[in-house]
């Protein structure tokens, strides 16, 4: 399977205690839920460290199949729902987009 630079998504620990962990019944959804929660919803500030820190391979299990990518987009829009939030048109769009390469490679 191709490699992949991944984005790193490191958080304090406070962070955790003051916003919650991960929200599992979100299921694949679950580390983007808790980014939008952080990121978006409650706007926690951020470092960009400019080096390469984790190399991964792509796919994974919400990629395994268009049965299982089309739940991962139901479960990212709900990841948006369940905080309350009302993303950009494009934005829904823009991840399943991303990942067409992965179904082709």
């Amino acid at each position: 399977m191709p490699s992949a630079l991944a984005h790193d998504f490191c958080v304090r620990r406070s962070v955790y205690e003051h916003y919650g962990l991960f929200n599992l019944d979100l299921g694949s959804a679950a580390d983007y839920e808790l980014m939008l929660r952080f990121l978006v919803k409650h706007r926690v500030s951020t470092v960009y460290i400019p080096h390469v820190q984790v190399k991964m391979r792509t796919g994974g299990a919400s990629n395994a199949s268009l049965k299982n990518r089309l739940k991962a987009n139901r479960m990212d829009r709900k990841a948006w729902e369940v905080n309350g939030l009302k993303p950009y048109p494009w934005t829904i769009m823009a991840k399943p987009l991303r990942k067409i390469g992965q179904f082709l490679g």
